[in-house]
Formats: structure tokens, C-alpha cells, sequence
């Protein structure tokens, strides 16, 4: 700012304005694209921390319940979904009798839609399309893994072990993602 004369208006010129937005428009250049990268890890980790949640989640309603229970992906209207991707959402039901799906809606304990952003995808091992915990808090069967993509980027592996412990792992810096083996 500058006065010319006493008793002049204060301002800027037009020279300074210029200057200022130009520098403005670079510094803005530079840090977009960071941000986008930290949205998108940040989404990672949220999605991550949410499917870590709700297996703890249906662990702990199985062993409290005395019952099995069993968390799918979701297909809506407390349906499970028969695919390895869990990216729209998860089911958790109660599941005495090992059923592929709820036998009544009052055996869905939740039916999460849309959990995580629709640029990150979930995926869980080949042919595992659903988790099952016993009322001891053990989840018999393989070990189950599940994929946290951004992208076709893998952002991280969470795998439930047949103890029914859950453990996640970072996934190096850019390496492919897709479906686990």
C-alpha cells in the first residue's frame, strides 16, 4: 500500500494486484496436486480403519451373543452380495445355521452402504466372499485377505488370521492392486 499525497486513498496498483495473484496462482499450482495425493491416502486409511472396525465389530457381537455371526459385502436390503469386492458396503448378521444370507431381517445386525469413498475399492481373497466368527472369537477356514486400492495403487492388505485376529500392513509405494490371489 502506498499514499501518493496526504489525504489520497490508500491501495493497491494495479501492477501489485497482478504480481501478488500470479504468485498466488503458482503457490496454488504446486500444492493441489500434494493435496489430491493426501486426500487419497487419507481415504485409503479411512477405508481401511472402517473394515478393521467392523470385523472387530462382528468378532466381538459373536462372542458376546454366543452365536455365530458372519460380515459380507453387501448387495442392499440386508442381502449379501456372492462377490469378492466389498467396495458398496458390508453386512453383519447373526448366522446360527452357517446360511449364505440372513434367514430374517431381525438376524442383520448392520448393513453398511457405501463405507468408503467411491476411489477406493476393497477387495477380499479369491473365492472368501464372506467372514464368520464363532461364538469363541475364532473365524475357522483360510486366512482371509482384504485389499485397500486407491486407485491402481495398493494402499494397504488387512488379513484376518483363523484365530479371528485381524493385522493390516502398508503397502510399499506404488505397487499394482487388484484382487488377491
Amino acid at each position: 500500500m502506498r499514499k501518493d499525497a496526504p489525504g489520497a486513498p490508500a491501495g493497491f496498483t494495479l501492477v501489485e494486484l497482478m504480481t501478488t495473484l500470479a504468485v498466488a496462482a503458482i503457490l496454488a499450482g504446486l500444492a493441489v496436486p500434494g493435496m489430491q495425493r493426501f486426500l487419497e491416502w487419507q481415504r485409503a486409511t479411512g477405508a481401511m480403519h472402517a473394515l478393521t472396525t467392523q470385523l472387530a465389530l462382528a468378532r466381538n457381537a459373536a462372542v458376546s451373543a454366543r452365536t455365530p455371526v458372519t460380515l459380507c459385502p453387501t448387495r442392499g436390503g440386508g442381502r449379501c452380495a456372492e462377490s469378492t469386492d466389498w467396495s458398496t458396503g458390508w453386512l453383519l448378521y447373526r448366522d446360527p445355521t452357517r446360511l449364505p444370507q440372513p434367514r430374517v431381517p431381525d438376524d442383520v445386525l448392520r448393513d453398511e452402504h457405501a463405507p468408503v469413498h467411491g476411489s477406493i475399492r476393497v477387495f477380499s481373497t479369491q473365492g472368501r466372499v464372506r467372514v464368520r466368527y464363532q461364538p469363541d472369537g475364532l473365524a475357522p477356514g483360510t486366512n482371509v485377505t482384504f485389499r485397500i486400492c486407491s486407485g491402481e495403487r495398493l494402499h494397504a492388505e488387512v488379513v484376518v488370521n483363523n484365530s479371528g485376529r485381524t493385522r493390516w500392513t502398508q503397502a510399499p509405494a506404488d505397487t499394482p492392486c487388484g484382487p488377491p490371489g
